[in-house]
């Protein structure tokens, strides 16, 4: 979800407003809009670099949305909508977790049918799921396993059984932890509900300091009580080209699997800043945080998401 009236935000550290649902393979990132000057045809998925005649209106072209502009000629990426919520889905994966492909399908085909409504997040735990192997071939040598990533698993306890998830760290039949056949019916029920706020992400991106700068605004739309709420804001990575163990894959030791949405670093630690002091928000309350980062030299940055999420701190429920 990117620049919406939602519960919860992602924004790219270039905005990027387009994306495919064909087979999960390493994208060709660049300018896919035609209009621009710099439109590349050969591109897969917008990079958020597109350079545009000044003279041309940018705005909203979604006409469902509540600051539609009928003029504009350019999606600046700010949609806003009213009542539209999303849902976070946190997929707990390790490369050396056999079953966990299939939760990544799962989630890349909730993308698919919901677009931007469903926020993804790849959790890399455990030292049975993710911790580097010592293997005389050098493969599953990479940690994506992250203090924040590990702070949540302790918290929620989701790696004992993966694959498995957390769906607005939501509880269903008492559990957080939610195996994959589940997800696709948790998902529709609570994004069949109203949203309670909208969080709407503006960032830069210095390329020298690789410094990224988060401006996240929060403005609630119904009145919230049950203070004190936090908010968190984490950096994912997308096309990270590595070893993953696939049991339905022949060999099962797959040199190049794409591993999408990985949980990198945090603006804030894993449980956020707290929102209006702690404070309860009526409907109408509004705010801005200034976030920032300098990202890993290991990381490609044009491949970056920022994600931002507003949660109770009583039962952490996003």
């Amino acid at each position: 979800m990117m620049m919406k009236r939602f519960f919860l935000a992602v924004s790219a550290l270039a905005i990027i407003c387009a994306s495919s649902c064909d087979k999960v393979s390493p994208p060709d990132y660049g300018c896919t809009d035609p209009l621009a000057l710099n439109y590349d045809p050969n591109a897969t998925l917008d990079d958020g670099h597109c350079l545009y005649d000044a003279s041309l209106i940018r705005g909203c072209k979604d006409s469902t949305a509540s600051n539609f502009n009928p003029a504009a000629v350019v999606d600046d990426c700010h949609c806003r909508y009213d009542s539209l919520r999303t849902v976070f889905v946190e997929d707990f994966t390790g490369a050396y977790c056999p079953n966990c492909p299939r939760a990544a399908e799962e989630l890349h085909d909730l993308q698919c049918l919901y677009g931007a409504r469903v926020v993804p997040m790849a959790v890399h735990v455990t030292e049975t799921f993710a911790a580097p192997q010592n293997n005389p071939d050098g493969s599953f040598s990479t940690d994506f396993r992250t203090d924040i990533g590990n702070t949540y698993d302790a918290q929620f306890g989701v790696g004992l059984f993966l694959p498995a998830g957390l769906i607005n760290r939501r509880q269903f039949g008492g559990l957080h932890g939610q195996l994959v056949d589940n997800w696709a019916g948790q998902v529709a029920d609570i994004l069949a509900q109203p949203a309670d706020a909208w969080l709407d992400i503006h960032t830069t991106y210095d390329s020298t300091s690789r410094n990224v700068t988060a401006t996240v605004d929060v403005d609630a739309l119904n009145n919230l009580n049950a203070s004190p709420y936090r908010l968190t804001v984490l950096l994912t990575e997308d096309s990270v080209i590595d070893w993953q163990l696939d049991n339905l894959a022949e060999p099962d030791k797959i040199p190049d699997y794409v591993h999408m949405h990985v949980l990198r670093d945090g603006f804030t630690g894993a449980w956020g800043d707290p929102v209006n002091g702690g404070n309860a928000m009526n409907a109408g309350f509004t705010e801005s945080y200034d976030f920032n980062l300098t990202i890993d030299q290991q990381f490609v940055a044009k491949h970056c998401q920022v994600v931002a999420f507003l949660f109770r701190d009583d039962n952490k429920e996003v």
